[in-house]
């Protein structure tokens, strides 16, 4: 009975989980660059965060661009509300040039509905 429950127990937590992120993580070049991926989350939701959970927390909204805007140290995202399509929006990450010289990786999250998300920034 026990190991009938379990089972059960996986498979709708497995149903459960959505990506809300497409891709689940992005590396950006070390000269900086701006990339576009797709997400569910609601753009008012969105956040930028280190390892550690610090960072970023609320994002601005522009209205006149109807834009949410995040910045966490090297990197920005950006939600426009009007490329909402099919369920997804498109999240706009640009990273400024990398002078460190050592890899960096920062972390853009959200929720969608009740399940909450992040992908993984990584910048060479």
């Amino acid at each position: 009975m026990k190991r009938i429950l379990t089972i059960m127990a996986a498979i709708v937590c497995l149903c459960g989980c959505e990506k809300i992120f497409t891709p689940m993580s992005v590396t950006l070049s070390a000269d900086g660059e701006t990339v576009t991926v797709h997400t569910s989350i609601q753009p008012q939701t969105l956040d930028i965060l280190d390892y550690n959970g610090e960072g970023a927390k609320i994002p601005e909204y522009d209205e006149e661009s109807q834009t949410y805007i995040i910045t966490n140290d090297w990197l920005t995202a950006s939600i426009s509300e009007a490329s909402y399509d099919n369920g997804q929006y498109e999240l706009v990450l640009t990273a400024v040039k990398n002078t460190t010289g050592k890899r960096r990786t920062l972390y853009v999250g959200g929720m969608d509905k009740n399940y909450q998300d992040s992908m993984e920034v990584t910048q060479e």
